[in-house]
């Protein structure tokens, strides 16, 4: 295929350049007529000068009808053969005029002539290269029939011509020939070069075919798996949500029970002021334990707003040192061995003291009433990093016991939110999957180490953190609650509270946790019903206390709208859901606080003292 593609290339290389031979044909042969014009027979002369004319005006139409033919390859052969022979004609019509119409010109015609020849085979050593036999057929008629006139001329610089002529016709054919060759070399390349482009083209198709079929495969096979996947999701998740209803509802029926037991058992007529006293402390310590769940819930559900700031591990485990013993009970045995210097982070300290409490009380679990449980801190630097940390300066808190220890399946297992060992209904599967989040949102690591029979270790890795002031062995971690005024008032007026809560028990406990503090309150059960308070009463209310989530109207859009009638009137926000995902955070902005629920008389007075201190500092000023 590609010798029929060469050849027929080199067939229309040589049509292509018809044009510009036959017109210097036809021009060299009105020259050639004019030198002769004096010496040879002028009708002679003119027909030949016709008879060139005649022939190149036949060979462009030659040229003409090879265009319109398409040049299909299979004819490339004749094609090639009708050029030759229209060569050979004007070849064998320049070879006639130098050996006849030169008999009688005078050496300088004779000379023009001869040039004349020799440079239009020349030309046509390029001209034609293409194509060998039409160069032959033109310049060797032209060129050996102006010889043979030379030889006869019979002196010795015509003859020494003659065979500088035939010297040239050799030269040229070699020229002509080598030309040729090279024309092949470039055409057979270039149609190998097509022929290597399209079947990479179509192989490039094909692959692309191939890639589009195997695309769609396995897309519908990923389709496929999602929806496989989907589907056990679904299943997992139905089974976890029913293990995680079991253990909630069991944790929180016993707190309940602790709560509503005592609270029907307490009689102030029969019991002593010791006995209630302990029936008290039960409720509120059951009250403070599903707190606690709830708040392990939110902080599961990432729904926990975080607080970090820089403490020292040390100090977190000193302070909470004594609720861990009471948490372990019996006669099991916690050490605490700890760097002698600060260990320092960057955490939220209410999560920190969470990974302690549930890393501790798992240990209890799975240790005898006399096993050891220790807690061990210290820093140290990465050298190898892994797939979570880089190399560099971490802290360490380590929580081991002298437990049962856990199989490599377990252990697989253990961080996987809803996943326990314990018995049904004894857990709720969030405990360490709560603390690997809580490790993982600090830029740490947690890694377990155990053994069946022989204990587990805990090791948590946190970004060491660098800081000039740090709490003291001494020092509690939490902020000393500000005390109010027994009497709170602005100048010379008792402060005045609107407070706002659907839930009647909640908002019974809460004004009379206020009222007794010596603030005067006012009660609204709706945001509605607190506005129509509001335009009723006509002096000062210098604070808003709250919900956030009611019927109609919530806790933000009413503060915007009192904050419109009363500029100076901050407000106190309450949510048993994340404050971040509740309220505008122009809310916050302004001097307004939130106070999240369950809360303790405590914490609420300290939310009211700092905004009492922010109304104190206003009280006088006028509004803006």
């Amino acid at each position: 295929m590609v010798e029929v593609s060469v050849r027929s290339e080199r067939i229309r290389t040589l049509y292509r350049q018809t044009t510009p031979v036959l017109i210097t044909n036809c021009l060299n042969s009105i020259i050639v007529g004019a030198a002769l014009w004096g010496s040879a027979p002028r009708s002679l002369l003119s027909v030949w000068v016709i008879a060139m004319c005649a022939v190149a005006l036949g060979r462009a139409g030659l040229a003409r009808a090879y265009v319109q033919s398409g040049r299909l390859p299979p004819n490339a052969g004749a094609w090639g053969a009708r050029f030759a022979t229209g060569s050979a004609i004007a070849g064998l019509l320049w070879g006639g005029a130098g050996y006849v119409l030169l008999a009688n010109a005078s050496s300088l015609s004779q000379l023009l002539v001869t040039f004349m020849i020799g440079g239009m085979c020349a030309a046509a050593a390029g001209t034609t290269a293409s194509y060998l036999p039409a160069f032959l057929a033109f310049s060797l008629p032209a060129l050996i029939a102006l010889s043979a006139r030379m030889i006869q001329f019979g002196d010795s610089i015509h003859v020494v011509m003659a065979v500088v002529l035939l010297i040239y016709a050799v030269a040229l054919s070699a020229v002509a020939r080598m030309n040729g060759r090279v024309l092949a070399e470039a055409f057979t390349l270039r149609f190998e070069n097509e022929r290597l482009i399209g079947e990479l083209t179509t192989a490039q198709t094909q692959l692309e075919e191939s890639n589009r079929n195997l695309e769609q495969r396995v897309s519908e096979r990923a389709e496929a798996l999602r929806v496989q996947s989907e589907t056990l999701r679904n299943a997992q998740r139905m089974e976890s949500v029913g293990r995680l209803a079991g253990g909630v509802a069991h944790d929180f029926n016993n707190l309940l029970t602790i709560i509503l037991a005592n609270l029907s058992d307490i009689n102030p007529s029969r019991d002593s002021a010791a006995q209630t006293t302990s029936a008290l402390n039960e409720v509120r310590e059951a009250a403070t334990k599903g707190a606690d769940l709830v708040r392990q819930l939110l902080m599961f559900s990432r729904q926990q707003r975080t607080l970090p700031e820089i403490l020292d591990l040390n100090t977190v485990a000193r302070t909470m040192d004594r609720s861990l013993r009471e948490l372990l009970g019996g006669r099991r045995t916690l050490v605490l061995d700890l760097q002698n210097s600060p260990v320092l982070v960057r955490a939220d300290p209410t999560q920190i003291e969470q990974v302690l409490l549930n890393l501790v009380s798992n240990a209890r679990d799975a240790t005898t009433s006399e096993g050891v449980i220790r807690i061990e801190t210290c820093t140290l630097d990465l050298t190898e990093p892994s797939e979570v940390l880089e190399a560099g300066p971490f802290a360490t808190l380590a929580i081991s016991d002298t437990g049962t220890g856990m199989d490599t399946d377990t252990q697989q297992l253990i961080f996987d939110p809803f996943y326990t060992t314990k018995g049904v209904g004894k857990g709720t599967g969030l405990g360490l999957a709560t603390v690997y989040g809580i490790v993982q949102s600090c830029a740490g690591e947690i890694r377990v180490d155990s053994q069946v029979n022989c204990g587990s270790t805990f090791r948590i890795y946190l970004p060491l953190a660098r800081s000039s002031t740090v709490k003291t062995d001494g020092e509690a971690r939490s902020l000393a609650l500000a005390q109010p005024p027994s009497q709170p008032t602005t100048g010379e007026t008792a402060i005045t509270v609107l407070l706002v809560e659907d839930e009647p028990m909640v908002r019974n406990v809460t004004r009379r946790i206020l009222s007794r503090e010596g603030f005067r309150v006012l009660t609204a059960e709706s945001a509605e019903r607190a506005l129509a308070v509001s335009a009723r009463h006509g002096d000062v209310i210098d604070l808003l206390i709250t919900d956030v989530i009611m019927a109609g109207i919530s806790g933000p859009q009413l503060a915007q709208q009192l904050h419109q009638s009363r500029p100076r009137i901050r407000t106190l926000f309450m949510s048993g859901y994340s404050r971040d995902q509740l309220i505008p955070s122009d809310n916050l902005a302004s001097g307004n606080l939130f106070l999240a629920k369950p809360f303790t008389k405590e914490s609420l007075l300290t939310k009211v003292t700092e905004l009492l201190a922010e109304v104190t500092r206003n009280v006088h000023t006028p509004a803006a």
